[in-house]
Parts: C-alpha cells; structure tokens; sequence
C-alpha cells in the first residue's frame, strides 16, 4: 500500500507540475488573445510612434494600430525654436502622418492631435485635417508652427458636427469661411490665434451656442475692437494676455520719452500742454471723478466706456458662468455682465498703469457676487485706496486668497478690501512677505478691524512662510483680532530649512507664534515643517 500511495503521489505531482506549465504558457499569450477593441484601446495611451512598434509583434499585429481611436503625432515643434529640422527627419516624420492617416479603415478617430511646423506643406497638412473630420474627431488638439506660406484652415473644420473640444494654437490669422457651425462643440481653447477683425471673432463666438469652456491664451487682439461672450452653458472662463499690444505704452515708457522730450529744449513751454494731453488720454483717479462715475449704477457703464479708451472691449454676459480667470496685463477692456452665478475668480496681473489699474478695478467690480477670489501682487497694487472705496461689498464671498502679497506696502489696502468682505470665513496668503526687507515700524494694526475678523473668519493660512519680522508680526496682527478663529495654518518655506540657520530660525519663529495673544480661546495653531521626505504638522492649542 506505501509503494502504491507513493507511486499515486508522484504521479499526481507531475501532472501538477505539467499543469503549471501548460497554465504559464497560455499566459504568455494572453495578449494575442484579446479582441481588437480591448487591444485597439490600449495602444491607444501609447504615443502613436509608440504603437506603431507593435506591428512587428505579428502578422495581426501588422495593421491593428492603425485604427486605434487615438493618434498624436509631434515633431518636436515649439514656438521658441528657431532651427528647421533636418530634411531626412522632416520627411520621415510627413510620411507617417500621411501613411497613419490616409490608409485608414473607417472607424472613428475620438482624440488628433498634430503639433508640428507648417513650413511650405500647407496643403498637405490640410489634406490630414480634412481627413481626421472625415472620421468624425471629437477632441481635435493642432499646434502649428514656422508657417511661410499662405494658410487657411479646411472648411470642414469650422462644421464639423462631431467636435466637442478644439484646441488651437496657431500663430497666424485666423481665416473663417462664410458659414461656421459648432453644434456639437463645449471645450474651446484658443492660443495664439491672431483675429483679422471684429467679424471674425464675433463669428466665432456666437456659433458656439453649447460651449461651456473657453480659454483665450495669448491671442491677438488688436485688430478687434469689441467682443462679447453670451453663450448660455459656458460655466468656465480663463483668459491670458501677458504680452502686451505692439503699439502699447506704459506709463514709465510715456514719462521716459517725455523725459527725452525735456531734455532735447529745456525752455519749452508746452509741458504743460503736454501732461494736459496725457492726463485725457488716461483715467486719472480723482475722487470726484469717481463719485459721478459712480453716482448711480445706471450710468456707470457709459462711464466706463469714456473713462477707458483704447484696447478691445470684452463683454461677458455669462448667467451661468461659474470659473473666471484672468491672467496678464489686463490689456483687454473685460467686463462681466452678470456674475450671479460665479462661484471662484482668480485675477492676475503682470503690470500696473493707471489704464491696466482701472481695468483691473472694473473687472474686480463686476466679479462681486463671487464666492471664493483670488489676488496676486500686481492686482493688489493696482486697486489704490480711492479704487477700493468705490468697490461693492462683497455679500457672498467667504473665501480670499492673496498670491505673494507684501501685507506691510499693501496693507491700507487689503485693509480697505477686507472691509468689503463682511462675510469672509477663510483667508489665505502664500508669500506673504515676498522676501521684502522692512525699514518702518511694527506699530501698526487693523484699525478699523474688518468686521468679517469679528463675526465670520474661521480659518487664516499663510504658506511659503520664511519668520521674518514683517511676517512674525503680521501673524500677531492676525491673532489679536480675529475674535472668531478657530484655526491658523503656518507652513514654512521649504527653500528656507536648507541648513542650519535656517533650522534654528524657524525654531525661533515657532516659539514665537506660540507665545502670541489671541482673541479667540478656540484656536488651534498648526505649524507645519516640512522635512526633506514629508510634510508633518504640529498643532498646538
């Protein structure tokens, strides 16, 4: 019976063993077992050169990546290269393009995207788009560089019905054909696009009747005079300007070449005559004139319109508009309509003159009923003391965030701003102090304190802190007279922990908070110190 039983055993052991085997093998081919659509599906996260590899895997293999429904082709094109590609590269790379895209079966293209230099192939790049359209694209991302000849895009492009996101960044006016229908079109981004005409862009809005995203980075308006946005569903707004017009001058380059002026005749009398001329072609904040700007809302917009001159006026009338931001030198005239509905704005400001300042005021009034709002430096700055007294009060906003503000050079300013936040629970700055050194007086304090500090605001965060004087009293500032604070978040600047002192200035910084009266009972200090690894917090009540 032993014999047997270890006779059976050994048997039964090298049918386990063979079984295994046989189970590793099948696994080994268990990509070739998939369907076209589940193997189709994963290439398409390959980049397309990528895919395009696995046609040497098996003869199936040959033409299956050529109907994955995602393709992206790069060339390594981008608007700072000024060198062409070698010719044998350049070849390479257009054939294919054209192979992938003119051998292709019938089946659907869901996601092109092309980014590459035109040079003199216009019509063949063209022939691509047209025949992506074909194959109803619904994300169509084209990113086109060194264009030197004539280009105009396909006009089945600008019909296409199956298009629901389009991104362009083309560097060259935008020619529309005579009929333009988007019907199906809801993410729109728009970089670089330079617009012939007010029709032009008008046009384009307008057809977009489902848009509900729309991006404008670096486009060129000087040709337009005035826009409006009024689609019904846009719930998200992002604007950047950051360069400014060819034609525009700041006020330090205007007071440069009048300097430039005086000094070629001393004794010429027309300065005056000339500061009169400036002084009309640019608001000057005068409190009287503010007052009749503001005297009643029904005449403030035509205000608006003879205080500002120069540059395209955007309006938005945005009833469902939810996300609004705006980054740059306020170089466009934006306005917002209605902005009932808008639960976060974001406002960045790359310059500052009297015109940029009044823009960046107008816009900040219309954004009142915004719910969370944030402020970099410039956008601060821009808004003077008898800016922020005409602003209105701010009912439901509950959430402030200041980017690199310095509290001490701006403080009767956000001052004045707080003061127009009645309802505000949650208060945040990041770079506080900017790394700004300080020469005045630690004497100072929030006189009126804004009334939010006392009803309201539950929680102040400060990040990138470095446990300066200017911060280290500010936060002091903050504790003694926010009679509602529950917490305060203190998270250092990691670049200031590099070595020792830094170590050690923190510590002392730490200590310091800790020792700070605060008006309210209740609130907790979190002070985080980020360790090379990790981030940890410590919280002291």
């Amino acid at each position: 019976m032993e014999g047997v039983d270890a006779s059976s055993l050994i048997h039964n052991a090298k049918n386990r063993k063979l079984s295994k085997e046989h189970d590793v093998g099948e696994g080994e081919n268990r990509i070739g077992n998939l369907t076209d659509t589940i193997a189709q599906h994963i290439l398409s996260f390959l980049p397309t050169k990528d895919a395009a590899k696995t046609s040497i895997l098996s003869k199936r293999w040959t033409y299956l990546w050529l109907s994955i429904p995602v393709l992206d082709f790069h060339d390594g094109a981008n608007h700072y290269s000024d060198s062409d590609e070698p010719p044998y590269k350049r070849k390479h790379f257009m054939d294919i393009v054209e192979r992938v895209i003119l051998l292709r079966d019938y089946s659907t293209i869901t996601n092109f995207s092309l980014t590459c230099n035109v040079l003199n192939d216009s019509s063949r790049i063209n022939t691509w788009i047209s025949a992506v359209v074909k194959h109803k694209v619904q994300v169509l991302n084209i990113r086109l560089y060194k264009i030197r000849e004539p280009f105009i895009l396909p006009c089945c492009l600008f019909t296409c019905e199956s298009l629901q996101e389009l991104k362009l960044n083309i560097y060259y006016p935008l020619k529309l054909p005579s009929f333009v229908s988007f019907s199906s079109l809801k993410i729109l981004t728009l970089t670089c696009i330079v617009f012939p005409d007010d029709h032009s862009a008008q046009m384009l809005f307008k057809v977009c009747s489902i848009l509900e995203e729309l991006h404008l980075i670096s486009c060129s308006w000087e040709n337009v005079k005035a826009v409006c946005i009024s689609s019904p569903r846009i719930h998200k707004l992002h604007i950047e300007d950051k360069e400014p017009p060819p034609n525009y001058v700041t006020d330090e380059e205007d007071d440069d070449m009048d300097g430039e002026n005086n000094s070629v005749d001393q004794n010429d009398d027309s300065d005056d005559e000339s500061d009169n001329i400036d002084d009309q072609n640019n608001p000057v904040y005068q409190n009287d004139d503010i007052d009749d700007q503001h005297s009643s809302d029904d005449q403030s917009d035509d205000t608006d319109d003879q205080s500002d001159s120069g540059g395209c006026q955007f309006a938005v009338f945005g009833t469902s508009l939810k996300y609004f931001s705006y980054f740059g030198g306020f170089f466009l005239d934006c306005y917002i309509q209605d902005s009932s509905s808008i639960l976060e704005a974001d406002l960045m400001a790359c310059y500052s003159d009297r015109t940029i300042d009044y823009r960046a005021f107008k816009l900040l009034r219309g954004l009142s009923n915004a719910k969370s709002l944030k402020l970099d430096q410039y956008a601060v700055k821009a808004l003077n003391d008898e800016l922020v007294a005409h602003l209105p009060v701010f009912n439901s906003l509950t959430h402030v965030h200041f980017d690199w503000v310095v509290l001490f050079y701006s403080r009767q300013v956000l001052l004045s701003m707080l003061q127009k936040f009645p309802c505000l629970s949650s208060l945040k700055f990041e770079g506080l102090s900017f790394m700004f050194r300080y020469f005045g007086t630690y004497d100072w304090t929030l006189d009126p304190v804004p009334g939010c500090f006392l009803t309201h605001l539950k929680t102040i965060e400060i990040s990138m802190f470095c446990g300066s004087e200017i911060e280290l009293h500010a936060v002091r500032i903050l504790l003694k007279s926010a009679t509602v604070l529950e917490k305060i978040v203190i998270s250092f600047n990691p670049w200031e922990l590099k070595d020792a002192d830094g170590l050690k200035k923190q510590q002392e910084a730490h200590e310091q908070i800790l020792s700070f009266p605060r008006a309210s009972l209740n609130c907790l200090i979190a002070i985080s110190c980020p360790p090379k690894e990790k981030k940890r917090l410590k919280f002291f009540l």
